[in-house]
C-alpha cells in the first residue's frame, strides 16, 4: 500500500466526484436505478410472506398477543435482513469497482454493477458481525441499542476507507479494518465529518421524491474512491485532483530583458547605430573651403564676398 503525503481531508473531493458523475452520468443513473429496483424486489420477496402470516393470524383471531415482539419474529427478521444486506453489499461492491475503474480513466458499463461477487465475502465479514451485535443488543434492551451507536459514530471516520481497502486494495476483512484506522488517525475528526457530509449529500436526493438519488447516490462511491486515491494511493489513477506539490514558478530571469510578471516593461533607451550615415550638411571640407580670387589670385574663404587682398567683389562680375 503506497502512502502519500496527503494533507488529510480535501473537500474538493465532493466537486470532483460530481464532475466524474457528469462525465458518465447515464451509466451511473442506470446502475443506481437497477440497484434500487433489485433492493425493492428483495424487500417485497422477504417481508411480504412475514406480513402475510401476521395478517392471517390477526384476521383468524389466533392467540398471538405480541407478534412483533416474538423471538421467532425477531429471528425471521434477522434472517431476512441478512438476505437483503447480502444483495445490497453485492451491488455495492460493483459500484465501488465502477468508481475505481472511472478513476483510472476507463469507460464504465452497466454490467459493472454485478461485478462485486468477488468482494462479497470480505464485505459481509464487516457487516454481519455488526448486524449480529445490534440484533442481540436490541433483544436485551433498546437503550443498549442506542448506546452502541456511539462507538459506531467513532468508527465512522475509518469507515471512509474500509470498503475501498477491500475492493481496490484487495485486503481481507481484518487487514482492511487495521489499514483504515491507520489512515484515519491522521485527522480522525475531519475524516468523520467528511464522511457524514458525504452520506448526507448522497441521500439528499430523497427530497426530490426519491428520484434525486439517481444523481446523488453515486457521490458516495466516487467520493470514497477519491479519498482512497489521495490518502492511500492507487495504480493507474488519473492525476487530476490528486494531491501533489505545486510546480515551481517559471524563472523569468532566464529571459532577456528581465520583466516581473504583471508589471509593464519600461521602454528601452534608443541606442545609436553602429554605422552612421555621412553628413551632407553645410560643414565645409578642407577641399571645398578655399576659393581663389579671379582678380588677384589670392586664396579666400568661401563665405567672403570681397577679396581680402584687392578688395574687388567676387560675385556679380
Amino acid at each position: 500500500m503506497q502512502q502519500l503525503n496527503a494533507p488529510g481531508v480535501r473537500w474538493e473531493w465532493i466537486s470532483e466526484a460530481w464532475n466524474l458523475f457528469t462525465k458518465q452520468w447515464t451509466v451511473w443513473v442506470l446502475m443506481i436505478l437497477v440497484m434500487y429496483l433489485i433492493m425493492f424486489a428483495v424487500y417485497l420477496g422477504v417481508y411480504l410472506p412475514l406480513f402475510g402470516v401476521m395478517l392471517a393470524a390477526a384476521t383468524t383471531g389466533s392467540q398471538i398477543t405480541e407478534p412483533m415482539g416474538s423471538p421467532i419474529v425477531y429471528l425471521i427478521t434477522m434472517l431476512a435482513t441478512l438476505v437483503i444486506y447480502t444483495v445490497v453489499m453485492w451491488l455495492y461492491g460493483g459500484l465501488y469497482n465502477s468508481a475505481f475503474k472511472q478513476l483510472r480513466g476507463e469507460q464504465i458499463a452497466f454490467g459493472n454493477l454485478f461485478s462485486g461477487g468477488k468482494y462479497l465475502a470480505r464485505i459481509l465479514g464487516v457487516v454481519v458481525p455488526l448486524m449480529i451485535v445490534y440484533f442481540i443488543s436490541s433483544l436485551i434492551s433498546p437503550f443498549l441499542y442506542f448506546v452502541l451507536l456511539i462507538p459506531a459514530l467513532i468508527f465512522l471516520g475509518p469507515s471512509l476507507f474500509l470498503f475501498p481497502m477491500i475492493v481496490e486494495g484487495g485486503m481481507g476483512t481484518i487487514d482492511a479494518i487495521k489499514a483504515s484506522i491507520e489512515v484515519a488517525k491522521r485527522d480522525w475528526i475531519m475524516f468523520t465529518l467528511f464522511f457524514i457530509v458525504l452520506v448526507l449529500l448522497a441521500g439528499a436526493g430523497v427530497l426530490a421524491c426519491g428520484f434525486g438519488l439517481l444523481a446523488t447516490a453515486p457521490l458516495l462511491f466516487l467520493g470514497q474512491a477519491l479519498a482512497y486515491r489521495d490518502c492511500v494511493g492507487m495504480s493507474g489513477a488519473q492525476m487530476q485532483g490528486q494531491f501533489m506539490p505545486p510546480p515551481p514558478p517559471p524563472d523569468y530571469r532566464d529571459y532577456a530583458p528581465y520583466q516581473t510578471p504583471g508589471q509593464p516593461q519600461a521602454p528601452s533607451q534608443p541606442q545609436s547605430p553602429a554605422w552612421a550615415p555621412p553628413n551632407y550638411g553645410s560643414t565645409p571640407t578642407p577641399e571645398s573651403a578655399a576659393k581663389t580670387c579671379p582678380h588677384c589670385g589670392a586664396t579666400l574663404a568661401r563665405a567672403v564676398n570681397f577679396c581680402n587682398q584687392c578688395g574687388r567683389p567676387l560675385r556679380g562680375e
